[in-house]
């Protein structure tokens, strides 16, 4: 997998060359075009509040047709929208189960030995199960790891994507330099 650094104009336009970010196959799909636009969320609470914007952003974009985006095929159409559902869903259900397991917490008593309460066991369970779940997810995702003002940094892409985003880079600055007449 290779790191890329694209224009983020050319993600909102969606005139990246038509190879699949995550397989490097033909890709007929745009998908993200706003996947580039800056974010505050990890600057204003932290990084974890910023990873879930963005795969909660994949989430209620995915319906969207909007046009320009990350080129996909037809196989990793839903490859991000699949990762979303697995992050988001999971987050919010090792919250709900770790509010619903202290509700049920009966008061202490003391002296007297409480039974284990089972919804906070299955709390228990589900973070052991999910935190290594979400990193895996999260760390071999094709993601964007890193913007400038006028870049999207991703991280994970297909080495067929980034040989030709690097083409055309070339291209373009092969055909803005001047040729020596004279």
């Amino acid at each position: 997998m290779a790191t890329v650094s694209v224009p983020r104009a050319r993600v909102a336009d969606g005139s990246l060359p038509s190879v699949c970010v995550v397989c490097g196959a033909d890709a007929p799909h745009r998908r993200f075009p706003n996947v580039g636009a800056p974010s505050l969320a990890w600057v204003l609470f932290s990084p974890l509040v910023g990873l879930l914007t963005f795969w909660v952003y994949i989430l209620l974009t995915s319906r969207s047709l909007q046009e320009g985006g990350l080129p996909f095929c037809d196989r990793h159409r839903g490859y991000w929208t699949r990762r979303a559902t697995v992050i988001v869903f999971g987050f919010l259900t090792m919250v709900v189960l770790m509010g619903v397991g202290m509700a049920l917490l009966p008061p202490e008593q003391s002296g007297v030995r409480q039974p284990p309460n089972p919804v906070a066991a299955v709390a228990g369970c589900w973070v052991l199960l999910y935190l290594p779940t979400f990193l895996i997810l999260q760390l071999t995702a094709t993601r964007p790891t890193g913007r400038t003002r006028k870049s999207l940094k991703i991280s994970g892409a297909s080495r067929k994507f980034a040989a030709a985003v690097a083409a055309e880079k070339a291209d373009t600055s092969d055909a803005r330099r001047p040729t020596g007449t004279g």
